[in-house]
């Protein structure tokens, strides 16, 4: 099927045209600016699990202006690096937008984080001024020694009890002005964020992040997914989602619905009792048991980011709503997604058609462009990406082929303009000369209604160079020895390849996680995670 068949590519066409013909806010406050002046009574914040008061965006704009403020009061100007140590509060989001409008920049720091953790955030992002939860002090006094930059006089307590003697940041918001003048130009190309990748393989690289990142990132939803009032905002602000909600949400006036955690146990009462009209699901809450009651929700729509196609219909049936996909990573923001008014997008298992102020290529490992329908690695331009890796040329460097940014996705592109992540790169398996994508293994073992979590990892074999594990966690009330682990092979059987086929399947309790909540598979192919029995080997069961 050519372009000249598809009924949608009008309308990705002229939501680029529109979107890029359009002035951009100047920074952040700016956009926060014009979300006061359209939305100024509407929620910005209301809180999920928590007895409090929504907050208006008049009301946010003020606390702001406060903590710009009382930051600038404490030597925080263009430039500064300040480390953000805090839950998921409404001061955090407050504190990000201060940082914006001095035009210096936020240092998002997992607040779970051990002293070794912490020393690297604060010496590898050169912070100077670290807002920390004070039940988090100690973790600082650990290492206070080895971060020269950072010295005591320069941390501020914060604590979720605005009378505690330690909340520094409380006393120091009760002296500040409402009334914020900025002094110093702040523009688009500023870096507000050093955003840390998860790490998964070697130390976290920190992507700096301008304000042209965050806006474009926000107007690009709103436009391809519009009309959206409540979004779900359940991941840590040490992460990119809640900052790109901000600003989807500042344009269509949204508010940002946030519990104090993630949770996947109460992830559909929330839906339901906050009347999300968006949630971003992922394949662990797609393998949820199904239930009778999981269409009482005022969803608008489901968004989901390299789910199984399979996973993703049936995601649509069970909720009864549309269900589209996107494709981004932190380096880029956004590069494709599915316009919630393309059927055929989810249909056929595609992470969409690039977006505005985004070029994405095929390209062979010299950077060389493919043609459609050939597997190759997602490469991707366009203003408003990272600017670099903090303080890594060499990384930096690596990541690019001229001003292609190099994903690390195998993927393919069809002749109308769609794309299909196949997996990563370097998680490819390799066997008897074969390319296996232990993504498209994990998704097609997923559909198995007794599979709760899988991970999938290639064992060096003599003869075919590797072979495929299959590491599987099974649903609550289900005994590993009750089960024959054949019927998981013989599941993916009806899904994928005989190559592809695991040849090695194995029970687990639980798997090594990364601090971004995601299983490493190198710890768990090193021998981690709590294994159950033997390894069940399908060669030799035949």
């Amino acid at each position: 099927m050519t372009r000249d068949l598809d009924p949608h590519a009008a309308e990705y066409d002229a939501l680029r045209h529109r979107l890029e013909s359009e002035p951009l806010p100047a920074n952040l406050g700016a956009l926060l600016d014009e979300a006061i002046a359209r939305f100024a009574s509407a929620p910005a914040w209301i809180h999920i699990d928590r007895d409090l008061p929504p907050i208006s965006w008049r009301e946010l704009g003020g606390r702001v202006a406060r903590a710009a403020n009382a930051l600038r009061g404490f030597g925080v100007g263009k430039g500064a690096h300040v480390g953000v140590m805090l839950p998921n509060v409404p001061d955090t989001l407050v504190i990000w937008l201060a940082i914006a409008r001095l035009g210096a920049t936020m240092v998002p720091i997992n607040p779970s984080y051990t002293p070794r953790e912490l020393h690297y955030w604060l010496t590898d992002g050169d912070v100077t001024t670290l807002v920390i939860d004070a039940s988090r002090l100690a973790t600082y006094e650990a290492v206070a020694a080895e971060a020269p930059l950072l010295r005591r006089n320069r941390v501020i307590p914060w604590s979720a009890e605005p009378a505690s003697k330690q909340s520094v940041w409380h006393d120091m918001i009760a002296a500040a002005s409402d009334a914020f003048v900025a002094i110093d130009p702040v523009l688009p190309e500023d870096v507000v964020n050093i955003q840390y990748t998860s790490g998964s393989t070697g130390l976290p690289k920190g992507c700096l992040l301008t304000h042209r990142y965050w806006i474009q990132c926000g107007k690009v939803i709103d436009a391809i997914w519009p009309g959206l009032k409540r979004l779900q905002c359940d991941l840590p602000f040490y992460y990119m989602g809640p900052f790109w909600r901000f600003a989807l949400a500042a344009f269509s006036g949204a508010a940002l619905c946030v519990p104090p955690s993630y949770s996947l146990s109460r992830f559909r009462e929330r839906i339901r009792e906050g009347r999300y009209d968006m949630a971003w699901m992922t394949d662990a809450v797609a393998m949820l048991e199904p239930r009778p009651d999981e269409r009482d929700h005022a969803l608008k729509m489901i968004a989901t980011f390299g789910m199984n196609r399979q996973l993703r219909i049936d995601l649509a049936h069970r909720y009864g709503v549309p269900v589209r996909d996107a494709f981004g990573m932190t380096e880029i923001g956004f590069g494709s997604a599915v316009l919630l008014s393309d059927v055929i997008g989810t249909g056929i298992g595609s992470c969409g058609k690039v977006m505005p102020w985004r070029d994405m290529m095929i390209a062979d490992a010299q950077g060389n462009p493919l043609q459609d329908d050939v597997l190759g690695e997602l490469c991707v331009a366009g203003p408003g990406m990272l600017r670099g890796y903090h303080k890594k040329p060499e990384a930096t460097a690596a990541a690019f082929h001229g001003k292609w940014f190099r994903t690390g996705d195998l993927c393919r592109r069809d002749a109308r303009g769609y794309y299909f992540i196949v997996g990563r790169i370097k998680e490819m398996i390799r066997r008897s000369g074969e390319n296996i994508s232990i993504t498209e293994v994990e998704g097609a073992l997923s559909l198995h209604p007794d599979v709760e979590a899988v991970a999938v990892h290639g064992i060096d074999d003599e003869k075919r160079g590797e072979e495929v594990k299959a590491c599987i966690i099974l649903r609550q009330g289900i005994e590993p020895g009750s089960i024959d682990p054949g019927r998981f092979v013989a599941h993916a059987a009806q899904h994928l390849a005989p190559f592809k086929l695991p040849r090695y399947v194995q029970f687990y309790r639980s798997f090594p996680m990364t601090s971004s909540s995601k299983i490493s598979r190198k710890r768990l192919r090193d021998g981690e995670g709590e294994a159950i029995g033997s390894v069940f080997d399908a060669r030799q069961d035949r």
